[in-house]
């Protein structure tokens, strides 16, 4: 019966979330409403509140469920018997996960609205987190370890790879609506050719 239970109430809560981010997407924060949010989920506001307490709280989880979801897609070990290109692409792919679909677009613009009106809660949230290029440095340590990577400097290199994949990518896709992975293909390969042909130690 609690397990029932549990099971129910994750789902609620997944309910809940899906239609604040609706909402949110489509009104923004400060027009935002529990009441607009309860009517989009199809619960009770008072589910809402029993569930999250404040729109606040809300919002709160809906940015810690994100960039959780992504850094799970960041989990990359480093694996010598795949080729470097390959690893690398699926770094690349992890972090245009955050606009490869209208939602996830939708919801990477709407965050990133919040985040420039307050820098200081941007700092504070996305300090919970490991950065970005973290799950990349320890790849990269292996790399060289391995004698595939030669970089002089692991955490510069981190940060150039994703600078790459953010500035010729992530940041122009995410505001025109998103992207097609399909379509970016050659952009990310000259990415990682670049990459490579600065750090990679294979001749």
């Amino acid at each position: 019966m609690t397990q029932y239970k549990n099971r129910d109430k994750s789902k609620k809560r997944a309910t809940i979330l899906n239609g604040a981010i609706d909402v949110f997407i489509s009104m923004g924060y400060e027009l935002a409403s529990m009441d607009k949010i309860a009517e989009t989920a199809r619960v009770s506001k008072r589910t809402v509140y029993n569930h999250f307490g404040s729109k606040e709280n809300l919002f709160q989880a809906i940015v810690d469920d994100f960039l959780a979801q992504r850094q799970s897609l960041k989990t990359i070990a480093y694996n010598p018997e795949k080729s470097l290109e390959e690893q690398l692409l699926a770094f690349a792919n992890a972090e245009i996960f955050l606009i490869d679909s209208p939602r996830r677009s939708g919801i990477s613009r709407f965050l990133t609205t919040v985040f420039l009106k307050d820098i200081n809660y941007a700092r504070e949230t996305v300090a919970k987190y490991p950065p970005s290029y973290g799950m990349l440095l320890d790849w990269l340590k292996e790399a060289e370890k391995d004698g595939k990577i030669k970089t002089g400097n692991l955490l510069l290199a981190a940060r150039v790879f994703y600078a790459l994949v953010e500035g010729a990518i992530t940041y122009p896709g995410l505001f025109s609506g998103g992207i097609n992975k399909s379509a970016v293909k050659p952009m990310l390969d000259e990415i990682i050719a670049t990459f490579l042909a600065r750090y990679s130690n294979e001749k």
